[in-house]
């Protein structure tokens, strides 16, 4: 490993529906570095213009003089699979690494890549799902047949 580095990338927009601060995404960010013995380099913050990868497009830029980028989390790269691709594509052409702090996931070799795109097509299909891919708390979690079944299987609610 070079000591070139690994730039942080953070964002100003939620994540998955989340507003989370960036002083946050940032200890996340240099926590992970630091458990992995990566040196870390200053984090680039996203802009908060909804579509705006321009931070993100400078990482991209600086890769011939880093290691890799270190992601808040996987849920700040774009949208749309085919830009997802090209930046995958950027990264390990520069012989470099993209890290997700927050999933704890990196993709060095294209293999890997795989596994990131199976969490975005999971994330996106809950957002399907009818409470949009969050629980609930229900005053009757065991539904209206609670009594049957906390004397059927002496479950305790």
């Amino acid at each position: 490993m070079s000591e070139r580095g690994y730039r942080g990338y953070i964002g100003s927009r939620p994540v998955r529906g989340s507003a989370i601060p960036q002083r946050v995404q940032n200890l996340v960010v240099r926590e992970y570095a630091q458990r992995r013995g990566l040196p870390f380099r200053l984090s680039l913050i996203e802009y908060a213009m909804p579509g705006s990868y321009m931070m993100l497009e400078d990482a991209l830029g600086e890769l011939e003089r880093l290691d890799g980028i270190i992601l808040y989390s996987l849920f700040l790269l774009p949208d749309r699979a085919e830009v997802r691709q090209r930046v995958y594509d950027r990264v390990l052409a520069a012989g470099a690494s993209l890290h997700a702090a927050l999933e704890d996931m990196a993709v060095r070799t294209a293999a890997d890549v795989g596994v990131f795109e199976d969490m975005t097509a999971v994330a996106n299909a809950l957002r399907a799902t009818p409470f949009g891919g969050r629980y609930e708390k229900s005053p009757m979690p065991f539904g209206p047949n609670a009594a049957a079944l906390i004397d059927a299987f002496g479950i305790t609610p």
